[in-house]
């Protein structure tokens, strides 16, 4: 009797350390913001849930580590992260605490393919009379006579800002063209020492060294999740990624990527039968354009390029010129940022406003949450 008491409690032994140990084996996951958190959730459903940094409605442009999220960047086994142009608060930690982690940094994969940043908050390729690339402007006659008179200045056809002009010559021939969208947030963040400086090159590399943008002067765009056809990429990614930390659980990562890439293909239907190819838009900043192309959505401009400063007297003059030329149909704003300003446009010029999310910020993480984050941002678009 004492010997079959003894053999059962070996036996609970046992079971208790391998429950411990297979606990033990779950892979400690960290993400960064929410979409991506959402995306690998998916991946590990059955297995585990990954840890979030950027939670509510924080920015990873302004955000700020707590200790909390310090010990599970200690603890991880695994980071996923966009890369310094948008989390930046992660380089430092990701190099000291998370030194151990693997990295996967997807701005940097080669299966992603990145576009550049639109230069300007009114945008080239929509609006001819804001054609900085362009020897001529033909959209408003009131500006013809300047276009003449300086074939290199990018702004001329702004009368107000012709003090600008030797520092615009110069932004043109700049050969870092990466940089290029911020020399506009140097015209009107610091828009008094511009005017005590003429030179454009002083002007230009006095804050060169400095993150206005917000992105590292990085000259590609990061919010690349915010297309579905990507987001099956990072499905695909963090399968990859995982089964190689996990191969146990390979099989459950493999399946669920697959189950996944399936819902996103259902996603990119929904979304493209919601969406009004005829109506043009202002966005907050600018962070949509993998959703406008995949989508066939036109917005001609943003209020800020940098959504960590606030935008100018100059960026809002011109989206208001925009706004009373062209036929706009709604203009933005972002729940991490103060509406005011774009609602202040919107109701001084008659035009609708309504509130996009490329975060999720109100979006209870989860799986499930980068679905409901597209099929909001068609909504959006379709009721606005």
């Amino acid at each position: 009797m004492k010997l079959q008491h003894k053999f059962g409690l070996l036996l609970s032994s046992l079971s208790l350390f391998s429950f411990i140990s297979s606990a033990e084996a779950e892979p400690k996951v960290v993400t960064s913001i929410k979409p991506i958190h959402s995306l690998v959730s998916y991946v590990m459903d059955g297995v585990g849930r990954p840890d979030l940094l950027v939670d509510g409605s924080s920015s990873p442009h302004t955000f700020q580590l707590k200790p909390s999220h310090a010990t599970m960047l200690q603890e991880a086994d695994i980071v996923f992260w966009i890369g310094e142009d948008l989390e930046s608060f992660l380089e430092t930690p990701l190099d000291s605490i998370a030194a151990s982690a693997k990295r996967v940094t997807l701005m940097d994969s080669d299966q992603i393919e990145l576009l550049k940043f639109r230069e300007k908050n009114v945008f080239d390729d929509h609006h001819d009379d804001h054609d900085e690339h362009e020897d001529h402007a033909d959209g408003h006659d009131d500006h013809d006579e300047h276009d003449e008179h300086d074939e290199h200045d990018e702004h001329d056809e702004h009368d107000e800002h012709d003090e600008h002009d030797e520092h615009d010559e110069h932004d043109e021939h700049d050969e870092h063209d990466e940089h290029d969208e911020h020399d506009e947030h140097n015209e009107h963040e610091g828009h008094d020492d511009h005017e005590e400086h003429a030179d454009g090159h002083d002007d230009h590399d006095e804050h060169e060294g400095h993150d206005d943008h917000g992105h590292h002067h990085g000259e590609h765009d990061i919010h690349f999740w915010l297309d579905p056809e990507i987001a099956k990429t990072i499905v695909s990614i963090a399968s990859e990624e995982l089964s190689e930390i996990d191969p146990a659980n390979k099989s459950i990562y493999s399946s669920n990527a697959a189950n996944a890439i399936n819902d996103l293909d259902q996603l990119i239907d929904n979304t493209r039968s919601k969406i009004n190819s005829d109506a043009t838009y202002i966005v907050f900043h600018d962070a949509y354009q993998y959703f406008e192309q995949r989508f066939g959505i036109e917005v001609i401009g943003a209020l800020t390029v940098n959504p960590e400063v606030l935008p100018g007297a100059k960026q809002l003059a011109e989206i208001r010129e925009v706004i009373e030329h062209e036929s706009v149909n709604c203009l933005f704003s972002e729940p991490q940022f103060n509406p005011s300003i774009a609602e202040t446009i919107a109701s001084d010029t008659g035009i609708k406003s309504a509130v996009l999310d490329p975060l999720g910020a109100e979006l209870e993480p989860g799986r499930d949450l980068y679905f409901d984050l597209i099929g909001d941002m068609a909504s959006s678009f379709e009721n606005c």
